[in-house]
C-alpha cells in the first residue's frame, strides 16, 4: 500500500511538471494535472494540499537530488580543490535536469509558499554538509582556519545558487564549463589558507 500510494504521488508530480512546463505557473490549474494524470481531483488533495504545496515538492525534489549528487561528488574528492570543483560541477548538472521548470521552482516557490522558513530551509542540508567539509578542510591546512565554517557555508551555497540561476535563467553566452571554471576559482581563492 506505501508503494501504491508513493507510486502515485510520484506519477501526480510527473503530470504536473508536464502541465507546468507547458503553460507556466499561472495558467497551470490543478483540473489540469488531475485530468492528465486519469485521477480524482479529491485524490491530490490526498498528496498535495494545494498547488502551491506541490510546486514547493517540486522544490523539495529537485534540492534533494542536487543534494545527492553534490554530496557524492565532495565525498569522492580527494583535495579541497577537487571537493569545490566537483561539487559545483554536480550542482550544475543536477540543476540542469530541471531547466522545463526551473525558473518556476525558483522564482515561483519564493512566490507561492506560505511560510518563508520552509523555503529557507531546503538549503539547510547544503550548510551542514558544506560545514562539515570546511572543517575538515580547515583541519588539513587547506582553507583559511579563521574563516567559520557557518557563514562560509552560507557564502558558498547563496553565490552558487545565484551563478546557477544566472546561467540557465539570464541563459548566458558563455559555456556552463566557463562558468564552473570562475566560479571554482573564485571560491578557492577566497578560502584558500
Amino acid at each position: 500500500m506505501k508503494q501504491q500510494k508513493l507510486d502515485r504521488r510520484v506519477e501526480i508530480l510527473t503530470v504536473a511538471r508536464e502541465v507546468l512546463a507547458e503553460k507556466g505557473l499561472e495558467a497551470t490549474k490543478v483540473s489540469e494535472i488531475v485530468k492528465r494524470a486519469g485521477i480524482a481531483q479529491g485524490t491530490f488533495y490526498l498528496y498535495f494540499e494545494s498547488k502551491n504545496a506541490l510546486i514547493q515538492a517540486l522544490a523539495e525534489e529537485m534540492m534533494g537530488k542536487v543534494f545527492d549528487a553534490v554530496s557524492q561528488s565532495l565525498l569522492e574528492s580527494k583535495t579541497f580543490e577537487q571537493g569545490v570543483k566537483h561539487g559545483l560541477r554536480a550542482a550544475f548538472c543536477s540543476m540542469s535536469e530541471y531547466l522545463d521548470i526551473y525558473n518556476i521552482l525558483i522564482n515561483g516557490c519564493a512566490v507561492v509558499v506560505a511560510d518563508q522558513k520552509d523555503l529557507r530551509t531546503l538549503f539547510d542540508p547544503y550548510y551542514e554538509l558544506l560545514e562539515t567539509y570546511i572543517e575538515k578542510w580547515q583541519a588539513d591546512g587547506a582553507v583559511d582556519a579563521k574563516l567559520d565554517p557557518k557563514i562560509t557555508s552560507r557564502l558558498i551555497v547563496s553565490l552558487t545558487d545565484q551563478a546557477v540561476d544566472d546561467y540557465y535563467i539570464q541563459e548566458s553566452a558563455t559555456t556552463v564549463e566557463t562558468y564552473i571554471e570562475n566560479l571554482t576559482r573564485f571560491v578557492v581563492k577566497a578560502l584558500k589558507a
